[in-house]
């Protein structure tokens, strides 16, 4: 698991994100009890966020840290999408404001389960992650597994660079103003870093056009 406490920022209080992928035991879990879950975890926490998400289209752990900031932000500001934090976590993961399109592609499906890891993301006020990791682990009679979301690959990068719509001259543009000399966009695992940087930035951008747009319940 990785834990970040995040300072106040642009008016978001102070809080704490935990990033974790857990083993599971697919003949014992299914989706209606992680939805269980989230409500019991959320009634008994107060203050506390808790998702569960299919990480197939997620870049790196920066991407959640910036859905997680955008979240706050959005409630903070009273210019949520949803009435509800966990849900408006998947829209900023995906940067849409549908979510059954942000369910259909972040939320956990059967293919997690039959995988046997399932990554979730708690976002909380108060320092009490570690805490609700256990509990996590105790509901579902998981365990911790190594965290992936950091490894980089030239596979999830096109998967990620496809699924968001992300042009070559989009990202040309950036890798230009951070002094890449070429004309062409050269995909290959020398230059991988500053790729998935880029890419970090332009979601970054998208999940910000997002919080701009008109407030709408869904």
């Amino acid at each position: 698991m990785r834990i970040y406490s995040i300072k106040n920022l642009n008016g978001v209080s102070n809080y704490h994100i935990g990033i974790n992928q857990i083993e599971i035991d697919p003949e014992e879990i299914q989706i209606k009890e992680l939805v269980e879950l989230i409500e019991v975890i959320q009634s008994q926490h107060e203050d506390t966020i808790l998702q569960f998400f299919n990480d197939k289209y997620i870049l790196n752990p920066d991407h959640v840290l910036h859905a997680c900031y955008f979240v706050q932000k959005a409630f903070y500001t009273k210019s949520n999408i949803s009435n509800k934090k966990n849900l408006e976590l998947l829209l900023y993961l995906a940067t849409k404001r549908q979510i059954k399109l942000s369910l259909e592609c972040f939320g956990v499906n059967s293919y997690n389960l039959h995988n046997k890891r399932i990554s979730f993301c708690i976002i909380s006020q108060k320092d009490n992650i570690q805490q609700v990791n256990i509990e996590i682990n105790s509901y579902l009679h998981s365990k911790d597994i190594g965290l992936n979301l950091g490894n980089l690959s030239i596979d999830k990068f096109k998967i990620v660079k496809k699924y968001f719509e992300f042009s070559d001259n989009q990202i040309l543009t950036v890798l230009k103003a951070y002094g890449y000399k070429n004309d062409v966009l050269d995909i290959n695992s020398l230059n991988l870093e500053s790729l998935y940087e880029v890419l970090t930035d332009l979601l970054c951008e998208k999940m910000a056009l997002l919080s701009l747009e008109k407030r709408r319940y869904i």
